[in-house]
């Protein structure tokens, strides 16, 4: 798709999605019946494929060719119901583009628009579940995962500018976020660990014991969520590493005043050689 048409594209959705703030719906917007008619028939060439690995390199392929009108529906930022923004939304978590995924989840769920009826789960709950088992998925091989993708979708569920209710979602969804959160976290360390020649002293970064007591925190809240979360392995594994990890200087608690001996009225002991005498502990 050339520039121009790139161009044209967002700026015609822009327009359509003004128009539709107006009038209540994207119906009858005829750029956006044109978009949904491309997108019906993308839909039906996916339809014939049977495996699922050629359907997703077709939405790799496809997913471009959208991305202009998505720019452009959320440029005009408005509140308007879109099949072809959320269908498109989708897709980018089956190809693996978690980052615009989230982006144009933010968006959605700011703007209460649902999925359609044939997704079956709510905006939030497709978008959580999808991409977390994603990322368990790619945690049970030696593949690199982009941590801070999680992050982010865990830092979407706290965002004050969405509502409430759209965020509700399943214990069990929630749960499969901190789980996947805590295992990537711990894989970081354990390449961490490895790097070090296997071993667990003072030379690893100080990042390693706050990861390990954010995932530690994670799995213990999974597992308040959802008792069959797979996370009860992981946090018996992170409780006892956390034992033998240097704990980093500013998070030491400084050492309690030592008490002072005292004598019948109350004066302080002096030992020997004159110094203030004090108790064991």
């Amino acid at each position: 798709m050339t520039l121009a048409r790139n161009h044209f594209h967002k700026h015609s959705a822009k327009a359509a999605a003004e128009s539709a703030a107006e009038f209540g719906t994207m119906q009858e917007q005829t750029f956006y019946e044109l978009q949904l008619a491309q997108l019906n028939n993308d839909r039906h060439r996916l339809k014939q494929i049977q495996s699922l690995e050629a359907k997703i390199q077709l939405k790799h392929a496809l997913v471009p060719t959208y991305l202009p009108y998505v720019e452009g529906i959320i440029e005009a930022n408005k509140p308007v119901q879109d099949v072809v923004f959320m269908t498109i939304l989708v897709w980018c978590i089956d190809i693996a583009d978690y980052a615009k995924a989230i982006e144009m989840a933010e968006f959605a769920l700011r703007h209460k628009m649902v999925m359609p009826d044939r997704f079956e789960r709510s905006t939030a709950t497709l978008v959580v579940e999808e991409i977390a088992n994603g990322f368990l998925k790619k945690l049970k091989t030696n593949a690199d995962i982009d941590l801070p993708i999680l992050w982010h979708l865990e830092k979407l569920l706290e965002n004050e500018d969405i509502p409430k209710e759209a965020l509700d979602m399943p214990d069990q969804v929630r749960a499969k976020l901190l789980v996947a959160l805590a295992k990537g976290e711990i894989k970081e360390i354990n390449v961490a660990i490895d790097a070090n020649a296997g071993e667990i002293d003072d030379q690893l970064p100080e990042w390693i014991w706050h990861h390990a007591q954010h995932a530690k925190t994670r799995l213990e809240r999974a597992i308040e969520l959802d008792d069959r979360c797979n996370g009860k392995q992981d946090l018996k594994s992170l409780t006892s590493l956390l034992k033998k990890l240097p704990v980093p200087s500013e998070e030491v608690q400084p050492t309690q005043q030592a008490e002072p001996l005292l004598n019948t009225n109350g004066t302080q002991v002096v030992d020997d050689q004159g110094s203030l005498a004090y108790k064991t502990t």
